[in-house]
């Protein structure tokens, strides 16, 4: 399954990807803003995908620029209280730091999870990276009560907060891009992918407008 919008694409994570994900994530330009720092082995990073391959996870390759150059998840899903339980994202090319990437994945993705029915986002960031809670804080995202002296901060995201603090932000995106946002359906195998193949003929004809789903046939070795 395959994102599009705001001039880029997220790539529903498939296992031929995760060595790739995995030496970045190792690299120390990434772990060092990470609260586990440990070596990932290979062993390690296959249980993990095996444990978030559902319809409870979504992960997804950051292409930008015509290369893969980061990592953004809502994780953790909880579909009843209509939450994301730990959202988050890293960017392993230093090139695309200071471009509308980071900005436009996070945009796209939090659009997507506020479109299909989702009303809270939790993310955790850690208190030294002042420029991860800048990030956060544009979009919205509030300090949950007691986390003041937490190492690993936990905030969370509501609709009505993120669309305020966003409308200025997306302005210029819009006007490059268009509003309307595009789900490539090329693997139906994949849980996540199912997921939101049942739940689009649920949105209201406004907000299918808004996200179309296109089915192609799959696609190998993007």
């Amino acid at each position: 399954m395959i994102i599009r919008g705001y001039g880029i694409e997220l790539i529903l994570l498939r296992e031929e990807d995760i060595e790739l994900v995995r030496q970045k994530r190792n690299s120390e330009l990434v772990r060092r803003h990470m609260e586990f720092r440990e070596e990932i082995t290979p062993a390690m990073q296959q249980a993990w995908f095996r444990s978030v391959n559902n319809e409870r996870n979504n992960y997804y390759l950051i292409a930008g620029e015509g290369k893969k150059v980061g990592l953004i998840n809502g994780a953790q899903v909880d579909w009843e209280k209509k939450e994301t339980g730990n959202g988050g994202i890293f960017i392993w090319e230093e090139s695309s730091w200071n471009t509308l990437v980071p900005l436009s994945a996070s945009l796209l993705l939090t659009d997507i999870s506020f479109l299909i029915g989702l009303e809270r986002i939790y993310v955790k960031v850690l208190r030294d990276n002042p420029k991860a809670i800048a990030f956060n804080k544009q979009l919205g995202y509030e300090l949950l009560p007691g986390q003041e002296e937490i190492y690993n901060q936990g905030y969370v995201l509501r609709e009505p907060a993120y669309r305020a603090a966003t409308e200025k932000l997306k302005a210029p995106l819009q006007k490059l891009f268009g509003e309307r946002f595009y789900c490539i359906m090329d693997d139906p195998s994949q849980p996540f992918a199912q997921k939101i193949a049942a739940l689009h003929p649920q949105l209201s004809e406004e907000k299918k407008k808004k996200f179309t789903l296109v089915f192609e046939a799959p696609e190998h070795g993007r």
